[in-house]
């Protein structure tokens, strides 16, 4: 009679149940939390739980209102449902039965961003080949920020440092708020038109709301228009927004926008010096292969004996003019001797026809030898003439004749003072004549 008193789990869990299905405040409760361990079983219930800081409950979602859902639920969301609150007798916990549910406020762009995201990935908003390169020596940049924020003051000192050849041109923004998409884009379209080097668009951190105006679609597009390249500086290194992927460069922070921006004065003045090291290295090459191929043609024995570089030219040409008058004497020698023969047979014998045309035509023959002889000489006289100036403008007697002179010391021509020391007797021979004296001072650097 005493286990009367007793009640069973079930007996528990159904009056429970009973007590949770009759009171109000429990049949239709309205939930903001977000959704954690999502499981889409194969008949289409859902089942998850709701969590806050404080709390979390366990809930389902079926079928016949799952299939009405207008996104697909998962880890992380920030979720509004609306639904009632009963015992599971099985487990005796107590869960949501979920009936209505949608995304809460940034959850609800959240969903918006990736669908934007995908469309402009899909288009090809978001590939390599419509990055516009930065220029490597930038003239001219436009920060597009708020003027009052520490991100400008950090930029405009990295640019100064960096590379203080760079204008800067700050345009103040408003960047963040409902106004601040429109004041974005508006300004964006006027720093395009300034037609400066390089854009950046940068603010310093904050809250996923306070960047919201960079997950704009129209904001993003709007760089994905413009002719200026843009480089993007959007809160800290772990925050990404839309425009970071269409910009043509992207930067974790302002900072480091500037830093990408400019080339570092450091390395230009190292690569100079690097490359003026590399010129002196290629000069001093150029000129040991220079003096090496001057001391090796300054050797050259023709040079040493000048008389080598025209004896067999002038030896020729006393062969050409000796066969050029025999020639010649020949020729005449025998049309002499022909024209005696031909008169001694007119003296002799009565000439006929046949003889005075045979005379004519000797006479006219000679007449054209004599014409051929002369161009012939003459044109063996110009070719003398010219072999000749062309020695003589090779011969060292015409570099004597003005005025120069040349030194042997031994038989050897002196090119260098290094050759000779003091006491030295040296040869000086010049157009006409030489001398010999002795050497009683050596100034190697060439001055007195």
């Amino acid at each position: 009679m005493e286990n009367s008193k007793y009640l069973s789990v079930g007996a528990l869990t159904r009056y429970l149940k009973y007590k949770f299905d009759q009171d109000p405040y429990l049949t239709r409760v309205f939930l903001k939390g977000e959704l954690s361990n999502v499981k889409r079983h194969t008949s289409g219930h859902v089942f998850f739980a709701i969590k806050d800081e404080q709390s979390v409950v366990r809930a389902i979602m079926f079928s016949r209102n799952a299939g009405s859902l207008k996104f697909k639920p998962e880890e992380g969301q920030s979720v509004l449902v609306e639904g009632r609150v009963s015992i599971f007798e099985s487990s005796g916990q107590y869960q949501v039965y979920v009936e209505k549910m949608e995304m809460d406020g940034i959850g609800l762009l959240f969903e918006k961003l990736e669908q934007d995201k995908k469309q402009l990935a899909e288009k090809g908003y978001f590939d390599a080949q419509h990055k516009k390169p930065l220029p490597r020596y930038p003239r001219t940049i436009t920060i597009i920020s708020s003027e009052t924020g520490a991100a400008v003051k950090d930029m405009i000192t990295t640019l100064g440092r960096r590379y203080p050849l760079v204008s800067v041109t700050v345009i103040n923004t408003l960047m963040q708020g409902p106004r601040s998409r429109q004041a974005v884009i508006d300004n964006l379209g006027y720093a395009d038109r300034l037609e400066n080097d390089v854009i950046i668009l940068a603010r310093g951190g904050g809250s996923i709301e306070d960047l919201w105006t960079f997950n704009e679609k129209d904001v993003a597009l709007k760089i994905f228009e413009m002719s200026t390249p843009v480089i993007t500086g959007i809160g800290h290194e772990t925050d990404t927004t839309l425009v970071d992927f269409i910009a043509d460069v992207r930067a974790a922070t302002p900072t480091a926008a500037a830093e990408m921006a400019v080339p570092d004065q450091q390395d230009i003045l190292e690569r100079l010096h690097q490359s003026e090291n590399h010129v002196s290295r290629r000069l001093a090459q150029k000129l040991d292969s220079s003096r090496s191929r001057l001391d090796t043609l300054g050797s050259y024995y023709k040079l040493k004996n000048p008389d080598l570089l025209y004896d067999q030219q002038a030896e020729r040409l006393v062969n050409l003019k000796d066969t050029l008058d025999d020639r010649m004497h020949n020729a005449i020698k025998d049309s002499s001797y022909r024209l005696s023969a031909m008169k001694e047979s007119v003296r002799y014998n009565t000439p006929g026809p046949e003889i005075r045309r045979g005379a004519e035509t000797l006479m006219e023959r000679r007449g054209q030898l004599d014409r051929a002889m002369r161009i012939r000489t003459g044109d063996s006289r110009k070719g003398l003439v010219r072999v000749i100036e062309s020695l003589n403008s090779l011969s060292p007697t015409n570099v004597l004749l003005r005025g120069y002179s040349f030194t042997t010391h031994k038989g050897t021509i002196v090119k260098d003072a290094h050759q000779l020391e003091l006491g030295d007797e040296v040869q000086s021979t010049f157009a006409e004549g030489s001398i010999v004296s002795k050497v009683t001072e050596v100034n190697h650097d060439g001055r007195n």
